[in-house]
C-alpha cells in the first residue's frame, strides 16, 4: 500500500495517537499487542507517531521486520498512516538504527524518512498535513533525532569523558545528555523560514522526539501556571545539554507542541509560552510501567 497524503477531514479535524517506548524484545509480553489494539480502536486516529524505544531486540534486520509487523498489526491492519522517531534503547538493538528506518519504509503506510543525509542523527523529516479541500499544506508534523546519552554527545561535540562529567540527580530530576543537535535545529529553523517565504504565512505544527527538553521541566515545577494535567510518577529525564530549540520555536511562532516518550512513568502535560510540552508514558511491558499510564 502506498503511504497515503494526510489530510484534515470534512469537520476541520484531525487526530494523532503517540505510542512510546513499547520495548519489544524476544520476550514481548502479548499484553503489548492487545493494548495497541485498544488504544488504536478508542482513539480512533488519522495518523500514528511512534516515540521511540521501539524496540529491544538483538537479531538482524530479517528476523525483526516480521517481528515488527505482528507487533504493528493494530495499525497495520486498518491501513494507517504512521511515522517513528527513534530513542536510546533503538540504539543498543542488534542493528543500527538506520537500518531500523529501513525496516519502517518498507511497511504499509509509513511517512517517515531517513531525512537530510548532512544532519546528525536519523529520522529529521516533517509531514505535512493539508486541508479539509486539499488544496494547501494546513499544518505539519515535524520529527527529529534526540540521539542517546553522554556517549553520543561527546563524539559529536569532541569532547573527552573527563571534560563532560555526568552530575547527579537533584530535585526530582534526572540529568540526561541526549538532545537535538544545533545543526538540527539550525535545520528547523532554515526550513520555517523557507516555507514561511514560499507561502507566505506560518504553517502551525508540532514536533516529535524521544527525549524531552529542558523547558519541559518548568511543567513539573511550576503545575498551576502551565496548567499541568496529567501523573508524574518518576524524576523527569530532561537533557542538560539546552540546544536551543524552544526559543528557536518561540520565536519563530510555529510549534505549538513538543511531544516526547521516555519517561514510562510520566504523562505529564503544561503550556508555557503558548507552546505546549508533553509526556507520552510507556506502553510496554518489559520495563518499568504502570497499566493506568498506557494511554
Amino acid at each position: 500500500m502506498k503511504a497515503p497524503k494526510l489530510k484534515f477531514r470534512e469537520d476541520g479535524k484531525f487526530r494523532i495517537l503517540m505510542i512510546s517506548d513499547m520495548h519489544a524484545g524476544e520476550d514481548c509480553n502479548p499484553k503489548l499487542i492487545r493494548g495497541i489494539e485498544a488504544l488504536v480502536a478508542e482513539s480512533k486516529p488519522d495518523f500514528v507517531m511512534l516515540g521511540g524505544d521501539q524496540i529491544l531486540l538483538k537479531q538482524n534486520k530479517e528476523d525483526i521486520r516480521p517481528y515488527f509487523c505482528k507487533i504493528l498489526e493494530p495499525i497495520l491492519k486498518r491501513k494507517l498512516p504512521w511515522a517513528a522517531v527513534f530513542g536510546n534503547h533503538d540504539r543498543e538493538a542488534g542493528i543500527d538504527i538506520a537500518e531500523e528506518m529501513e525496516i519502517y519504509e518498507s511497511m504499509d503506510g509509513f511517512l517517515g524518512e531517513k531525512g537530510p543525509k548532512e544532519l546528525s542523527g536519523v529520522g529529521n523529516y516533517v509531514i505535512p498535513i493539508l486541508s479539509s479541500d486539499g488544496e494547501k499544506t494546513a499544518y505539519r508534523i515535524w520529527a527529529m533525532d534526540s540521539h542517546r546519552g553522554h556517549e553520543d554527545t561527546n563524539k559529536a561535540f569532541h569532547l573527552s569523558e573527563d571534560t563532560c562529567v555526568s552530575l547527579p540527580r537533584t530535585n526530582n530530576l534526572i540529568i540526561n545528555q541526549s538532545m537535538p543537535y544545533p545543526d538540527q535545529v539550525a535545520w528547523y529553523y532554515n526550513q520555517s523560514c523557507q516555507w514561511e517565504q514560499q507561502e507566505g504565512q506560518k504553517t502551525p505544527g508540532i514536533m516529535f522526539f524521544h527525549i524531552m527538553l529542558p523547558e519541559f521541566i518548568y511543567v513539573s515545577q511550576n503545575p498551576e501556571q502551565t496548567n499541568a494535567v496529567g501523573l508524574q510518577r518518576e524524576s523527569l529525564d530532561a537533557t542538560l545539554f539546552n540546544s536551543g530549540l524552544f526559543s528557536f520555536a518561540l520565536q519563530r511562532g510555529d510549534i505549538k507542541g513538543f511531544f516526547a516518550g521516555h519517561d514510562h512513568l510520566n504523562t505529564l502535560q503544561g503550556e508555557y509560552c503558548g507552546i505546549t510540552m508533553a509526556c507520552d508514558g510507556s506502553v510496554g511491558y518489559n520495563m518499568s510501567t504502570h497499566d493506568d499510564m498506557r494511554g
